[in-house]
């Protein structure tokens, strides 16, 4: 697992000479701090209707995940995942709401942007070696048959399921932040030999269904907020 603080330090100390999306990245000395540059997407970049539609949706109850560090909790579990399903599920049938009585967002800032690819991405930039998890993104697929009318404690039913497909049957949820995809895509590049331009490229095109790409993370959360979504971050 690699925390925030080690993913900053990659970022500004083990690529050297890396070009992260038209940016030099140098390799910072005592005194100067490494110019590390990212690309400002304009309004025509990224589906601001679609942000917008999830950020005033009109439920009462609304929860956003700010998701930093890749947190894993159990071989193929996500603590990201398990969070979203236990208030989902305490809003549904601990507190009697009922199906979609609580509205559930993640927003993926830094390194957690990989549980965002498909596996196609995780094979060709090693994403699993490089983050010490499993070759391929076993977080996002079900290991449940996404029936709705199962037990909320059958350990085999959607309820117990701790995956993104099972979250997106349920209604929730995901932004992917566009800086920290960049940033990501800059180092994965340099460990398969791809330019990092490329590699974000890919990145863009190999986004998981049900993942919307948005210019910052973290405007993404403050725009949350302001629209009455209260932050339980995963850290």
């Amino acid at each position: 697992m690699v925390s925030r603080k080690q993913f900053l330090a990659t970022t500004a100390l083990g690529v050297s000479a890396a070009t992260f999306a038209g940016a030099e990245v140098a390799v910072a000395d005592p005194v100067t701090r490494a110019p590390v540059h990212f690309r400002v997407l304009k309004p025509n970049e990224f589906d601001g209707a679609a942000m917008t539609r999830i950020f005033t949706q009109g439920n009462p109850n609304k929860q956003v995940f700010q998701s930093v560090g890749i947190e894993v909790i159990a071989p193929g579990v996500a603590s990201l995942y398990i969070h979203m399903q236990n208030s989902l599920n305490a809003y549904q049938f601990s507190y009697g709401t009922g199906p979609g009585g609580l509205a559930v967002l993640a927003v993926l800032i830094g390194p957690s942007i990989v549980l965002a690819l498909n596996d196609a991405m995780w094979k060709k930039y090693n994403i699993g070696a490089a983050f010490k998890l499993d070759p391929t993104n076993t977080y996002y697929q079900a290991d449940s048959n996404l029936d709705l009318s199962a037990s909320p404690d059958d350990p085999n039913g959607i309820y117990q399921d701790w995956s993104a497909q099972a979250l997106l049957k349920r209604g929730a949820s995901f932004m992917v932040c566009h800086n920290a995809t960049t940033a990501v895509a800059g180092v994965l590049a340099q460990g398969v030999g791809v330019d990092p331009k490329t590699a974000l490229t890919d990145f863009q095109q190999n986004l998981l269904p049900g993942f919307l790409m948005v210019p910052a993370g973290v405007a993404a959360v403050q725009a949350a907020q302001t629209n009455g979504w209260k932050l339980f971050p995963i850290i």
